[in-house]
This record gives C-alpha cells, structure tokens and sequence, in this order.
C-alpha cells in the first residue's frame, strides 16, 4: 500500500497549489492532467471511472498492474488523500489504461470540453464524458472503446 507522501509529492511537484477551481464549475484540462500524473504515481494502470465532486473531490476507481482494484478520494485543491480502498480483483477488457485515458479526455476536449466533470466506461456499451463547454454549458460526450466521439450533447 502506497503511503500518502508517495500521493501527494507528484501533484506538489506538478504544481497543484489550489488552481483547478480558479475558473469555477469542473476542473480544467491542465489540472486533470496533473492529478492523473499523480494517480499514475500512485500505481493506477487501469481505469473505470473518475468523478469529481462538489468541484473538491475527486473519485478515482481503477486498478494497478497487479489486479488490485483501487478506489481513491483526494482533495482537488492541495491532493491530500481523503480515503483509500484496495482489493483484490482482475482487470477487466474493458477499462482504459491511462495512455487510453488520456486519450478519451483529448478527443472530448477537441469536441468541446473546456472543464472536466466526470468519466464513466460502461464495459459493455461506451465512455460517457461529462463537464463544460468554453460557454459554461453542460456537456456530454459518447466515446465508442475506440475511443471515437460518438455523440455531443448539451444540456
């Protein structure tokens, strides 16, 4: 099990200093990135979900290389770790890994996503993407598990 200093040191280094609300409602492209880097860090290899919450917390279930399934809470502002949770499991076909993750969230910002809400993989159907176009609108994106936009729709 990781300790919270391995947590925490990446997003200081990355520059996380309480930023990723300055501009309101969801996180911004920069600062999603930078707590993924720090969920990297921590040994996610694997994704299902991310899921930010109140815009101060954010939920990330996934899994490592070795099959443990992990589900994290962190502060958005500073990266502190609010709650842990590990077990054993398997990697399913259908989770992203990071590069593919990355990748999802780099085709919705290109079809408009400006701040970042949440990411959902349905292992049988498609990844939903949900945030804020550069309007401020509710944004929902479909992505295939080729990671190509499917469907765009405001809300």
């Amino acid at each position: 099990m990781k300790t919270l200093t391995h947590w925490i040191a990446p997003l200081t280094l990355a520059g996380m200093t309480g930023t990723a609300l300055a501009d309101g409602g969801g996180l911004s492209q920069d600062d999603l990135m930078r707590l993924l880097d720090g969920a990297d860090a921590y040994g996610f290899s694997h994704y299902a979900e991310l899921d930010l919450d109140d815009d101060q917390r954010l939920e990330l279930e996934g899994w490592r290389d070795d099959g443990w399934e992990l589900e994290v809470d962190m502060r958005v502002e500073d990266g502190t770790l609010l709650h842990e949770a590990q077990a054993r499991s398997q990697i399913p076909d259908w989770s992203l890994t990071g590069d593919q993750l990355r990748q999802a969230l780099a085709n919705a910002h290109r079809n408009g996503l400006q701040r970042f809400s949440t990411l959902d993989v349905d292992g049988v159907d498609d990844i939903e993407v949900e945030g804020l176009d550069g309007d401020g609108r509710e944004l929902e994106l479909t992505l295939d598990h080729d990671l190509k936009v499917t469907g765009v729709e405001h809300d």
